[in-house]
């Protein structure tokens, strides 16, 4: 007989349209998001002792990418010996632990105990084990968010601040987060805080195509590079960013995108003294390729007023494999 579900919960990824690495700064960016994302199933596990932890993650095809096992001693977190060396067990390791922190503080502060603490992980874990099962619905180097929409689902299971564990755990601008944690396409800013939700619109009889190249970027590498980069030079990019990045939100004609997508290209090569995509691989495309996040690698964006040159130009790319937008990002159609 299957144990009951203590607790369940999904919430979605996201791309990152406009404001890549100045976002980090204060740019504006335009963050979308996607249809896919992240669950987390929890289980008690009575063959197991209390305070301890049985974590399995699955990919897309239901398989397993991580298995750990962890217990909790003296308010601590540690991973048994044959899952202790293993890079992500260790990155699950300090969630949980920044997790547990956060809880213990939040529990302390309260003059007395919560009705809620009873239905608490704590709680369930002083009588037993627990076994957590996540799921992903996009492939890991798809880059739609991973690590933030696991942020996001810890955050809330344990009920404590998303944003201050993000800030525990991640070095990005946290623009992710907020939208696992809305379900909702936005133009966010980071410094002065700021969320404007928005529903992102197609332009007419324009090709968008999200393009897997088969490859994956370390965001955390990506953002220690951005941060040694000239100071001087990124806040005077900052302002012509979050400008770029709110045209594109307004719903512009795709030759209009277009433009703005080449405009924004071109600032960020001053910025960070490289080529960008469609420089390098756009040679002959009939429009622009755009990275989505870190360059170098995650999905990329097609976009190209003629459609069928541009899918003939992606279909002679035998490495890459590419979708429609509106398959993989939530699209308004009103």
């Amino acid at each position: 007989m299957a144990e009951p579900i203590l607790y369940s919960q999904h919430v979605p990824g996201k791309v990152l349209l406009s404001g890549e690495y100045l976002v980090l700064d204060g740019a504006t960016a335009l963050g979308l998001v996607s249809r896919m994302g992240q669950s987390i199933q929890v289980e008690a596990d009575p063959k197991s002792p209390p305070w301890t932890l049985s974590w399995t993650a699955l990919d897309m095809d239901g398989k397993p990418w991580m298995e750990a096992a962890l217990v909790l001693e003296n308010e601590r977190w540690s991973l048994s010996n044959d899952s202790a060396e293993v890079p992500e067990n260790q990155r699950l390791m300090q969630g949980l632990q920044a997790v547990w922190d956060l809880a213990s503080e939040k529990q302390i502060s309260k003059s007395s105990p919560s009705t809620s603490a009873k239905q608490s992980p704590a709680h369930f874990l002083a009588q037993t084990g627990l076994r957590v099962t996540t799921s992903l619905e996009f492939p890991r180097r798809w880059g739609l968010g991973s690590s933030s929409t696991l942020i996001a689902l810890l955050a809330e299971w344990w009920d404590v601040d998303a944003r201050r564990l993000y800030a525990m755990v991640q070095n990005g601008s946290g623009y992710d987060l907020e939208i696992a944690l809305t379900g909702q396409s936005m133009l966010y800013q980071r410094k002065p805080f700021q969320v404007r939700p928005l529903n992102y619109r197609i332009p007419v009889g324009s090709m968008l195509r999200l393009v897997d190249p088969g490859s994956k970027q370390i965001s955390s590498a990506e953002v220690y590079r951005y941060r040694n980069l000239s100071l001087q030079t990124r806040t005077e990019a900052v302002p012509r960013i979050s400008k770029i990045s709110e045209a594109l939100a307004k719903g512009p004609t795709i030759q209009e995108m277009l433009e703005l997508l080449r405009d924004h290209d071109e600032i960020l090569e001053g910025v960070l003294g490289q080529p960008c995509l469609h420089t390098t691989e756009g040679n002959g495309f009939p429009g622009r390729l755009k990275s989505l996040g870190a360059w170098g690698g995650d999905l990329f964006l097609a976009a190209s007023d003629q459609p069928s040159l541009a899918m003939e130009w992606l279909d002679n790319h035998l490495n890459w494999t590419s979708f429609p937008l509106e398959d993989l990002i939530q699209i308004s159609k009103n």
